[in-house]
């Protein structure tokens, strides 16, 4: 049974300098609590994050790691700081500029209806400025949670989503950086969670604006 439906954001970071001030303010109009996880960033983050934290420190925490441990590193800070401080679901967003903050209200809708379910972000992918690599790494992900799984996941790739802190506690995961957001689909069908999911709008950067960290192979 899962306790009352009691979220957090959480948003891991890692050299988005240029664009996290604006993110974290977006995020302010979900009057939802905050982890920020500074996955070892060695650009202005911390000073940025200093800031932030200092206007409202009841509602905002800041985990910083020394070094760069990756996505996946800086997901499981989170998650076990949040699911000590008793929060039920955390829903994750990027840093980087590309993912709306102004979604996260309906999936948490969502995620507040199936209290047990994954909810997932459902990027367009027939938009006219989807980058062709990101469109066929997000095909080859999809198929391969289908192959392992039997389960048809629409974006198995987007990093918006509604994790159940409890079912992620009692998931194993091996997988290191950005995998282990495939990783947990395929786990979590393994283990009957239901998966479920909504549109989301995604902002394709220039190459001047982009920062990825994302490695098409290792990943």
């Amino acid at each position: 049974m899962i306790a009352p439906f009691n979220p957090v954001v959480v948003a891991p970071t890692y050299n988005n300098d240029r664009s996290i001030a604006e993110i974290l303010n977006r995020i302010e109009a979900t009057k939802l609590p905050v982890i920020v996880v500074n996955d070892g960033s060695d650009d202005s983050t911390a000073g940025i994050l200093a800031s932030w934290q200092s206007r409202c420190p009841a509602a905002r925490t800041v985990l910083s790691h020394p070094s760069n441990r990756g996505k996946a590193g800086a997901l499981r800070t989170a998650f076990k700081h949040a699911l000590a401080a008793g929060f039920t679901h955390a829903v994750t967003i990027d840093t980087d500029g590309q993912l709306a903050p102004e979604d996260i209200a309906p999936l948490l809708l969502m995620a507040q209806q199936s209290p047990n379910a994954l909810v997932i972000g459902q990027r367009d992918a027939k938009a006219a400025d989807y980058p062709t690599r990101s469109r066929l790494g997000r095909r080859f992900s999809n198929l391969m949670v289908y192959l392992e799984s039997g389960a048809r996941v629409a974006d198995s790739q987007c990093g918006l989503r509604v994790y159940p802190l409890i079912v992620v506690d009692s998931i194993p995961c091996h997988s290191e950086f950005y995998g282990f957001e495939t990783e947990i689909i395929t786990r979590a069908v393994w283990a009957g969670v239901p998966i479920t999911g909504g549109p989301v709008s995604c902002r394709y950067l220039s190459a001047d604006e982009h920062v990825s960290h994302f490695k098409p192979w290792r990943d």
